[in-house]
């Protein structure tokens, strides 16, 4: 092995150690469990709910699921009113409005609003949708901050439905946190809502990346886990304040979330973005953009990569 080659592989073996010891720091930050790495999340106590609320459809599948807890820790909420009601919501842009409809119909309830002609939202309120809501995210959450805000949201449900006239179970808390895995579709999911695949092209030279960003440092411990997972990539600091970044760059580098993405497939619009970025990373692989005229084309090709007009 050469010098520069044992060089390099000290420095992964550092920035690896570095990444193993935040995450044992992030287990003694939180008081729940931690588990490195979990394939199969658990919806039995989920099967068990819609079995008996919806005897007649068809179970969504463990794969739906994944992807859309990690969709709603990007893009969902759960709002508790100020009478103490509680509704589960998902706002997207309207241009993405199918994907809300597909969640309805793979849920087989709630109902998706057109709010105006650049929001819509998918909604649920009822007492047995909410606790079916809820036995899909409880003890299968991810980030930090969404398990604290399940928590209060749980709590709450606790009480509400001590009230009128359907009277239902109350739920134990599940603090049961998870890292991300390259073994489901959660963190497809958490990309539809919270990715970014991004290129710039010019004559002096090009940018390839992607990112996810989060808010809150105790979520940065959920980000440093893919810079294991694909092997490239750091985690800092954005621009925003208390906004914290995993981004992975370059030609080669980027293409470590091929296999990933490819088996767990986009469900939103940033499906064709992935496509496209995905074609130009293979461009600049060839060497195109040193040609003038391939390069104008790979600039027009950039420049419609998450483009708000594209469904």
């Amino acid at each position: 092995m050469s010098k520069m080659n044992k060089r390099m592989s000290k420095m992964n073996k550092k920035m690896d150690n570095n990444i193993l010891k935040n995450i044992h720091k992030y287990n003694t930050y939180t008081s729940m469990t931690l588990k490195k790495e979990t394939i199969n999340l658990d919806y039995s106590s989920f099967y068990e709910k819609y079995k008996v609320s919806l005897p007649n459809n068809l179970f969504p599948s463990n794969n739906f699921l994944n992807w859309f807890v990690g969709f709603t820790e990007g893009e969902g909420s759960f709002i508790i009113n100020n009478r103490g009601d509680l509704a589960f919501v998902i706002t997207q842009s309207t241009s993405d409005i199918k994907v809300l409809y597909f969640i309805q119909e793979t849920l087989a309830f709630g109902k998706v609003i057109l709010q105006s002609a650049k929001t819509s939202r998918y909604v649920t309120q009822s007492k047995k949708e909410i606790e079916i809501i809820i036995s899909i995210f409880n003890g299968n959450t991810v980030l930090p901050t969404r398990q604290k805000k399940l928590d209060i949201f749980i709590k709450q449900f606790n009480n509400w439905i001590t009230k009128g006239k359907i009277r239902l179970e109350p739920v134990i808390i599940k603090n049961n946190l998870v890292l991300p895995s390259l073994n489901n579709s959660w963190l497809a999911g958490f990309t539809d809502g919270e990715g970014c695949f991004t290129c710039s092209i010019t004559d002096k030279g090009f940018n390839l990346n992607f990112n996810i960003a989060q808010k809150g440092e105790i979520n940065q411990i959920i980000l440093q886990q893919l810079c294991l997972l694909f092997k490239a990539g750091k985690v800092s600091k954005h621009s925003v304040k208390n906004v914290y970044e995993y981004r992975i760059n370059g030609i080669k580098n980027c293409s470590n979330v091929f296999s990933y993405f490819d088996k767990y497939k986009l469900l939103t619009k940033k499906s064709l973005s992935y496509v496209l970025w995905k074609e130009i990373q293979e461009d600049l692989k060839k060497k195109y953009h040193l040609d003038k005229l391939k390069r104008l084309e790979m600039i027009e090709k950039a420049r419609m990569i998450n483009k708000s007009n594209i469904i």
